[in-house]
C-alpha cells in the first residue's frame, strides 16, 4: 500500500473539499492508505473507513490569542515527530495553519517523498504581522513542493505571477462531487428534528432562502441585515453554520426581527445536502475589500447551482457576479432593494439548466488523480 499523509487544521466534519479529495482518491486508487495528521477545530465524529487512520493532535493551549506561540510550537513538535514516525510517500499538506512542521520535514527528511500543497486561503492585504509570518514560510513551501492545488483558476494564476511559481500548478474546484442523495436513514435524531421543524414551517406557507455561513463582515453581513429587514412575510433565512451566539450578538447588532431567521448552525457534510434541498434560494457574498475574498471560491456556490437553487451575490464581486451571469443562475443583491417582493418573484422563477455536469466533475476529478500520477507511484 502507497502510504499518503494529510495534514490540516479544521472541522473534518464539515471540510466538504477535503472529504471530496479523500473520496476521490479511495475510488481511483486501491493501493492507497491515509495517514491523517489532524489538529482539529472541532471533535472528530466523522468515520473515513478504514484506510484512512486519523492522528488527533491536542495541544496544551488553545485559542488563546496571546499565546498562540507556543500553540504552534506544540503543535509543529507533535506534528513534526508524528509525520518522522509515518514516513509517508506523498504529502499532502491543507493550507498555511499547518506549514511549520512539513516544511521542517522537507529541509531535514533524507527520504524522498512526494509533496502537495493544497492552497485555501490567499494572503489579504491587511493580515496581522503573525498571519503574515505563516504566509512568508507557506511561500517558502509552496517553491519546495513538487506539485500545488488551488481553489480556481484564478486565485492559481494571482500567485503564479506573484511568487514566480514554477511548480506543476493545478486548481480543483469546490464542486459537490459526493452523492446528492446521502441515506437520510444513519441521519442523527436531532437533525430530522430540525428537518421535521423546516418542513412543518414550509408547510405553513414559509418559503426559505439559505445562507451557509458565519456572518461574517466580508461576507456581507451588513447588506444580509439589511435584506433581511426588507424580506416580504412569508420568507425567512435558513441559517446553516456560524454559531448562535454570534447571531444573536447580530440580531441586536442590526436590530432585526427573529421571525425573519430560522438558525439551524452547523451540519455535518454529508447531511448537508437535506437542508440545502428545503431551499428555494440561497444568499452567497464576499466583499471585494481583500484580495481572499475578490478571487472566492465558494463551494456553497456550486452547490447552488448543482441543485438547480437561483443565488443572490453582490455584485461587485467579480468571479460571483461572472458565475450567475454565464449560467443564469441568480440576481444581484443591489437590485433588491427597489421592490423585494417582485426581485423575490422573479428569482424564484429563474430556471436554471445545469449542464454536463457529470463531465464536469470528472474533469475535476481527473485533475486531482493527476496530481498523484505525478508522483511515479500509481
Amino acid at each position: 500500500m502507497i502510504k499518503v499523509l494529510f495534514i490540516a487544521k479544521t472541522n473534518i466534519n464539515t471540510d466538504g473539499r477535503i472529504l471530496n479529495q479523500i473520496n476521490i482518491l479511495k475510488n481511483n486508487f486501491k493501493n492507497l492508505k491515509i495517514d491523517f495528521i489532524l489538529f482539529p477545530d472541532k471533535e472528530k465524529t466523522i468515520n473515513l473507513g478504514e484506510r484512512v487512520t486519523f492522528h488527533i493532535i491536542n495541544t496544551k493551549i488553545r485559542n488563546i490569542k496571546f499565546l498562540r506561540p507556543f500553540t504552534v510550537i506544540d503543535f509543529t513538535l507533535k506534528a513534526y515527530k508524528r509525520i518522522k514516525k509515518i514516513k509517508p510517500e506523498i504529502i499532502h499538506a491543507q493550507d498555511s495553519a499547518i506549514v511549520i512542521p512539513v516544511l521542517l520535514y522537507r529541509i531535514f527528511s533524507r527520504k524522498k517523498f512526494f509533496l502537495i500543497y493544497d492552497d485555501h486561503e490567499l494572503p489579504n492585504e491587511n493580515e496581522s504581522v503573525f498571519n503574515k509570518f505563516f504566509y512568508r514560510i507557506e511561500k517558502r513551501l509552496m517553491k519546495k513542493s513538487d506539485a500545488i492545488i488551488f481553489a480556481n483558476e484564478e486565485r492559481q494564476d494571482y500567485l503564479r505571477e506573484k511568487y514566480i511559481l514554477k511548480n506543476n500548478l493545478y486548481h480543483f474546484l469546490n464542486l459537490p462531487y459526493s452523492n446528492l442523495e446521502e441515506d437520510k436513514n444513519s441521519m442523527p435524531d436531532n437533525y430530522k428534528e430540525l428537518l421535521q421543524k423546516i418542513d412543518t414551517e414550509i408547510n405553513n406557507g414559509i418559503t426559505f432562502i439559505i445562507h451557509q455561513g458565519p456572518m461574517k463582515v466580508e461576507r456581507g453581513r451588513e447588506k444580509l441585515a439589511a435584506f433581511a429587514k426588507k424580506l416580504p412575510e412569508g420568507n425567512k433565512l435558513l441559517l446553516l453554520g456560524g454559531s448562535k451566539e454570534d447571531f444573536e450578538k447580530i440580531k441586536d447588532e442590526y436590530k432585526l426581527n427573529n421571525n425573519k431567521f430560522l438558525f439551524v448552525g452547523n451540519i455535518d457534510y454529508k447531511y448537508l445536502t437535506f437542508f440545502w434541498k428545503r431551499g428555494k434560494a440561497s444568499v452567497v457574498m464576499y466583499l471585494p475589500t481583500y484580495i481572499n475574498n475578490r478571487l472566492c471560491a465558494p463551494n456553497r456556490l456550486y452547490l447552488s447551482y448543482f441543485l438547480q437553487i437561483p443565488t443572490i451575490v453582490n455584485k461587485d464581486n467579480i468571479v460571483l457576479s461572472t458565475f450567475i451571469q454565464q449560467n443564469n443562475c441568480g440576481l444581484t443583491i443591489e437590485d433588491y432593494h427597489d421592490n423585494p417582493k417582485s426581485f423575490l418573484q422573479k428569482l424564484m422563477n429563474i430556471e436554471i439548466e445545469v449542464k454536463n455536469t457529470n463531465s464536469l466533475l470528472l474533469n475535476e476529478e481527473d485533475k486531482l488523480t493527476s496530481v498523484y500520477k505525478e508522483s511515479k507511484l500509481f
